[in-house]
């Protein structure tokens, strides 16, 4: 067995690091809808709905655009460098959001404090590069409770927040925990080989394929599977809000959407922590099943709710379920590939799941205005169950031809 002496000090300080991005970060989440409306006089339905996808589209298509960048850069220089980098200029860039007087500027900050971010996928890379390999399952697992928990406690206090001091207020403490979650990442420590550049070699004539990173043809199927990922599982989001104020209507809905955004990262807790346990034990296909099934259950719930409790209920069975969904696939991905080119396709991994949020956003906006908010629901639990066996064959193709490989190798 390979010698890590510093991963569990790592995954302590990215544990807390993540835990407090994502309650700075997650926590306006939910609450879009509603700010647009309250304080940038967005009224429509049809038009918040349009906007909110403009808002995670742009936000995302940075991350896309961005994301492959940082982690090539990672690979080269070390990925200590690139969450100091993520945190503390996002810590600076977050609180402007609280100032705007426009929902085209909203908009446009979005997409740059998502560029200059991107810790979530490095974290993730540094995590399975500096931890041995018959633990990287239950690191990520792990670190994922840090996202989901971060998430709970951002939910919880951004909704008290916001419901007693203003949007204004909460955009500045998510840039003060940034700018905290920073000097967590000063105890890091990246044991990964430094980058050494390759030998002069004669120049060839261009090739748009040299343009593509060298990776083998299974890390390239499961990165197309994060697509899938990504288009299924934020499908729904941006309307939760939008959800609850059509049950209880505006006045009291930033409030419990946030309450019931913190039980549902509570499950989402657990499963990432068990899930990502199980992945170092169990196949990928025994996991995959209950999380697709009891996911699509928890959204026919939610859709179907009248009440908050009904919504909740469903809500928590949706990401108890599908927490744990991210580790399966990421404990995948760096099981087949090398450990030099891993920050590359974490980088790239966090693109393709961008993708499918992009995709997400415009088909899911769209639905909205088609069906309603309610159909929204309903059609993400029939995309959990069609992507099941597609998820299956991408995974067993990707297995199959990793096996095969060492076998020549």
């Amino acid at each position: 067995m390979e010698s890590y002496p510093y991963w569990k000090t790592n995954l302590a300080m990215l544990w807390i690091s993540q835990l407090i991005i994502l309650a700075g970060f997650q926590a306006l989440g939910p609450f879009i809808p509603l700010y647009m409306e309250q304080d940038l006089g967005i009224t429509s339905e049809k038009d918040i709905a349009v906007y909110t996808a403009m808002f995670q589209f742009f936000g995302t298509l940075a991350y896309c655009i961005f994301n492959p960048i940082w982690g090539r850069l990672s690979d080269r220089f070390g990925a200590k460098l690139m969450l100091l980098r993520g945190t503390f200029v996002t810590a600076f860039f977050f609180p402007l959001m609280g100032y705007v007087k426009s929902v085209e500027m909203f908009i446009f900050l979005r997409f740059l404090t998502a560029a200059c971010a991107g810790t979530t996928a490095i974290s993730n890379m540094m995590i399975v590069r500096n931890t041995p390999n018959e633990r990287q399952g239950f690191a990520l697992g792990l670190l994922a409770t840090a996202i989901w928990g971060g998430s709970m406690l951002g939910n919880v206090c951004c909704g008290l927040i916001i419901h007693y001091l203003g949007y204004r207020t909460s955009f500045w403490i998510c840039g003060i925990m940034y700018f905290l979650a920073g000097f967590a990442v000063l105890f890091t420590r990246d044991d990964a080989v430094k980058f050494v550049p390759p030998p002069q070699k004669e120049k060839k004539s261009f090739s748009w394929k040299s343009l593509l990173p060298q990776l083998s043809k299974q890390i390239w199927i499961i990165l197309g599977l994060f697509i899938v990922i990504g288009f299924i599982r934020y499908f729904e989001i941006p309307y939760i809000a939008m959800k609850v104020k059509n049950i209880i209507g505006i006045e009291t809905a930033d409030y419990w959407t946030g309450i019931i955004s913190a039980f549902v990262c509570l499950g989402a807790v657990i499963s990432g922590a068990g899930i990502g346990y199980l992945s170092d034990r169990f196949p990928a296909g025994k996991l995959l099943l209950p999380i697709f099934f009891f996911s699509a259950v928890g959204l026919v719930m939610q859709g179907m709710a009248y009440n908050l409790w009904l919504f909740g209920i469903g809500r928590v069975l949706l990401y108890t379920a599908a927490g744990g969904l991210p580790s399966v696939i990421q404990k995948i991905l760096a099981t087949i590939t090398p450990k030099e080119k891993r920050g590359t396709a974490f980088g790239l991994a966090s693109t393709f799941n961008g993708v499918g949020i992009m995709l997400a956003t415009c088909v899911s906006s769209t639905t909205l205005i088609l069906i309603g908010c309610d159909g929204v629901f309903y059609v993400t639990a029939a995309l959990f169950m069609i992507s099941m066996p597609f998820s299956f064959l991408c995974i067993s193709k990707a297995m199959k031809l990793h096996e095969s490989t060492d076998i020549k190798e």
